[in-house]
């Protein structure tokens, strides 16, 4: 998913033309509102959106990742991984 294909505008223009703004959210289409010139919030359709959660909601259960664990977590580095990989080649 590109947000640079995606139409950006700004929370004040997008005011005046929220009825015609959402009708453009179909499908996997979304409009990225900003503010400041910074991306603040998105219009995304709500079935999409629902989809999203429910996928989420999936990948959650098939790696038994606990959400109240998230903040805990981190990616490791490639330097990291590295050495565990070979530390498995000198135990085999």
């Amino acid at each position: 998913m590109n947000l640079l294909l995606n139409p950006i505008i700004s929370i004040t223009k997008a005011r005046g033309k929220l009825g015609d703004l959402t009708k453009k959210t179909k499908g996997k289409n979304f409009i990225i509102l900003t503010k400041g010139g910074k991306p603040e919030a998105a219009l995304v359709d709500i079935q999409y959106l629902a989809k999203l959660q429910r996928d989420l909601a999936k990948t959650y259960q098939k790696t038994f990742i606990d959400v109240s664990l998230l903040p805990y977590t981190r990616e490791f580095s490639n330097k990291e991984i590295s050495g565990w990989e070979k530390e498995d080649q000198l135990q085999k």
